[in-house]
């Protein structure tokens, strides 16, 4: 077995990127012979072609394609063959692009564009600079149906063509294509690790054969590094002179000589014959391989299997699919390699083949279910007019609620019954046995209520609603509480400021902000070149604090981007560690399965990891016609000039919403911010969508019970965490609140340790306990409180580095206590919260709510 050496991203060194020098066996066949080549040594059907196992090559009519060019370049020398079609459909999916603009999310750029852009606190990061990581670490093309980025086409023809090679487009484009996946969603026989390819570097924690998706959840786990056939060298993918025959491989300059040395990184997929001879059309379990995430709270916390979901199991459901295991397609359809997605489930701000409000990609409860033929009286009108169908027939979610990322670890936690985000997730949570008591103990341990809030489609950049009590069209609805312990740049709180190119020193903005990253210099011109910004690049140069009050979202978004401090692109290469997954040829995991070892001495670098995730976005500077050293954001110096923050803290989007308010008519304005008053911490940034639909009998209110929501104790009474704020006059814009935050402090290896011994199967049933709440042993924090004010973040004259004498009162820890020190304590900024009942955060008061003993 062989694992990859640390390495740095697949966007480093773009500029010097090349070498210079209808499914299954036809009627009639033997299905047997479509698993295993011919023992009498001649050709077998397979699908609409034949295999020659003594040669290794597939028969298209008489023309004969090696099962090497097969591996290099499925859909140009097989699939496309016959599917030319279905090959381009492939290539403008959402599942190749990743990315669409989605009106409904204030984000810059035009809302949307999935993670190829936008970072998320889970896989932490983006796309851009973290699609091939360490073969051990999490990485996106572990599951997306490409080798490459998709936006790397354009860039490798820019490249191809200063270097004077023959059709750089055309070669830019085949080497894409090439990369498209058809199997992961079409071969029931499928390897998270291809079997027939001895040059891999495989995950520890996987084995060669095994089924896709792993047991902890990954669609593929081994890297090929462009050596498809597997003879120990890159293969040639690029025609230097013309004649039409690939002659040197794709290779990337590391070392920063500008003489390419390394190849690129790629994630082996399955190209076998046993994936090829068992293509068919995709079922529920081809489209698990990837969404099986749910199974561990990666994301919503609910299943789609037997006992969790009814439509997992419906032979009504699946007849409308097309057949048995055709669940996930009846509500999901598919035309063109276009899925249906639905509007509402916004709140992962994840991308979608049709645009949002289309027709094609309406999907909601209704659009099977007459509502006017449910049982009353539950379903009186009062409840269908202010409920979403999923408050009360998807009650309940699981898994990680809080994913903490910072200097010496990767901790994640899921919610208490008391509504703390302090229960440690286990590393037995992410793995699955393949029984089904072992993926339901996994789900019961972690069990939490939703967060119930007003929704209406719109979210915020951070996934937070903007819809409140007040909002026309709004319905309560449930979110999956989350919450990010991302890593910010401190330099904020120090209040420097700068004035943009087009600003032309009359306005100045906060230097270390989000908008700095997306606006400053050609890096808007890069992300206008991408595709990510609606406005032109001297457009958002030209943003200022103003814009604020634009009717235009595109601007307003961009606004906001003025006073959010800005996130680190980290490169999880360099930090070496996700979830207990650790890096390949780590010290930290001696028995060399791929998980950190108990009683592990780690400490994982993130100013490193910061710094390499930086040097990453350089890679674009070559195509882009940009000087190699051009640099998109002041490098950080020390451990001090990073903060783990926990976000969003519910008071960024309490602003938002106090600006527009203030547009409102002055009759209304009073019931806007009384609904406003109780805006969630960090508890609405999943909507759990129609995924976990329980059968009658066990939605809320089950059997008439209207105390499950209408009396103290339940699930209106449960409680929410909501930011303690302060008020602060901000000129030009009225008081805001800002919010309060306080050090806490992680004893990274003791809550390590207590992840990798407890068992999921004790949790559920009560005999051990994995909540850190209170406990000195994992969690301590500061006696004094830091104000967060985004309009002056210097003003408040109140934060302190974590390792600062104000910052460890209280806690009993010395500065050399902390990981940024090289010790065993990993500090966090989080807010303060008061926790308060659901039913206030929708904004009821008890009397209108608790009506029920």
């Amino acid at each position: 077995m062989y694992r990859s050496p640390a390495s740095t991203l697949t966007l480093i060194g773009c500029a010097g990127l090349l070498a210079f020098a209808a499914g299954g066996c036809p009627p009639g066949t033997n299905p047997a012979d479509c698993n295993e080549p011919s023992a009498t040594g001649k050709p077998v059907d397979v699908h609409l072609f034949r295999y020659d196992a003594d040669t290794d090559e597939y028969l298209l009519g008489d023309k004969r394609v090696a099962a090497a060019a097969v591996k290099r370049d499925l859909a140009g020398e097989l699939c496309g063959k016959c599917h030319a079609q279905q090959v381009a459909e492939l290539k403008d999916s959402v599942h190749f692009r990743w990315a669409s603009t989605n009106e409904r999310i204030l984000f810059p750029g035009g809302g949307a564009h999935g993670m190829l852009d936008r970072a998320c606190g889970l896989p932490a990061s983006t796309a851009l600079i973290n699609y091939t990581s360490d073969v051990q670490i999490d990485e996106c093309g572990k599951c997306h149906a490409g080798r490459f980025l998709p936006v790397m086409e354009p860039f490798f023809a820019a490249q191809f063509e200063q270097m004077g090679l023959p059709d750089p487009q055309g070669q830019a484009a085949r080497l894409v294509e090439g990369g498209l996946d058809c199997l992961i969603c079409h071969a029931e026989e499928y390897a998270s690790v291809p079997a027939d390819n001895p040059s891999l570097k495989i995950a520890g924690y996987a084995e060669a054969g095994g089924a896709s998706p792993t047991a902890g959840g990954d669609a593929r786990s081994s890297h090929d590094d462009t050596d498809f056939d597997g003879d120990g060298q890159p293969d040639a993918l690029i025609d230097m002179n013309g004649d039409g025959v690939a002659d040197a491989p794709l290779m990337q300059d590391r070392d920063g000589d500008g003489q390419p040395e390394t190849p690129w990184p790629t994630v082996a997929q399955d190209r076998s014959f046993a994936a090829v001879s068992s293509i068919g059309a995709t079922n529920d379990e081809t489209c698990l391989r990837c969404h099986e995430h749910a199974r561990t709270g990666y994301k919503r916390g609910t299943l789609f299997r037997a006992g969790h979901d009814v439509h997992a199991v419906s032979p009504a459901v699946a007849a409308i699919g097309g057949g048995e295991h055709r669940h996930c397609v009846a509500c999901h359809t598919v035309e063109h390699h276009k899925f249906r997605r639905g509007d509402s489930v916004g709140g992962d701000i994840m991308a979608a083949d049709y645009a949002v409000g289309s027709a094609e990609n309406q999907l909601t409860c209704t659009t099977c279910h007459d509502t006017g033929a449910l049982p009353k009286p539950v379903h009186m009108k009062t409840h269908l007019d202010k409920l979403a169908c999923e408050t009360c027939h998807i009650p309940y979610s699981s898994g990680i609620t809080y994913a903490l990322w910072g200097q010496g670890a990767n901790l994640t936690f899921g919610r208490s019954a008391d509504g703390q985000d302090t229960k440690v997730i286990t590393l037995d949570h992410y793995l699955n046995d393949g029984t089904d008591e072992d993926v339901n103990t996994d789900w019961e341990a972690f069990r939490t209520y939703p967060t119930l809030t007003w929704f209406n489609g719109n979210v915020s950049f951070l996934a937070q609603t903007l819809a409140l009590r007040t909002t026309p069209g709004a319905k309560i609805t449930p979110f999956k509480p989350m919450a990010n312990g991302m890593v910010f740049d401190a330099r904020y709180f120090n209040g420097q400021m700068v004035s943009g190119a087009a600003m032309d020193g009359q306005y100045q903005y906060n230097a270390h902000t989000m908008f700095r990253f997306q606006a400053d210099g050609a890096n808007a011109d890069i992300f206008e070149a991408l595709g990510f910004l609606t406005l032109s690049a001297d457009e958002v140069r030209g943003i200022t604090l103003n814009d604020f009050l634009s009717a235009d979202p595109d601007r307003q978004a961009m606004a906001f981007m003025q006073i959010f401090p800005n996130l680190v692109f980290f490169d999880k290469s360099t930090y070496g560690y996700v979830r207990y997954q650790i890096a390949s040829g780590s010290p930290f995991d001696a028995d060399h399965n791929g998980f950190v070892d108990v009683g592990a001495a780690f400490n994982f670098d993130m100013l490193a990891a910061a710094n390499n995730g930086l040097r990453a976005f350089q890679g674009f500077n070559g195509p882009m016609g940009l000087p190699a050293d051009y640099s998109w954001y002041p490098p950080y110096e020390t451990g001090n000039d990073l903060v783990s923050m926990k976000l969003p803290d519910g008071t960024d989007m309490k602003i938002y919403l106090s600006i527009e308010g203030m547009k409102l008519p002055a009759d209304q304005q009073p019931d806007h911010f009384a609904a406003l008053e109780n805006y969630p911490a960090f508890s609405n940034g999943i909507t759990l969508g129609g995924h976990g639909v329980r059968p009658k009998s066990e939605a809320l209110g089950a059997n008439l019970s209207c105390v499950t929501c209408h009396a103290a104790g339940g699930v209106m009474d449960h409680p929410v965490p909501v930011t303690r704020t302060v008020p602060r006059d901000v000129p030009g814009f009225g008081t805001f609140q800002f919010p309060v935050y306080r050090w806490r402090y992680y004893q990274v290896h003791a809550i390590t340790d207590l992840g990798l011994t407890t068992r999921d199967e004790d949790i559920a049933a009560g005999s051990v306990s994995v909540d850190i709440a209170g406990d000195d042993r994992y969690r301590r924090q500061s006696s004094n409180t830091i104000v967060v004010n985004y309009m002056n973040p210097a003003g408040e004259g109140s934060y302190r580095p974590a390792d600062h004498a104000d910052a460890l009162a209280g806690t009993g820890l010395t500065p050399s206590d902390l990981t940024m020190n090289g010790g065993e304590w990993m500090p966090a900024l989080e807010p303060d919260v008061d926790y308060v009942p659901n039913y206030r955060i929708l904004g009821y008061t008890a009397d209108e709510i608790l009506f029920m003993q």
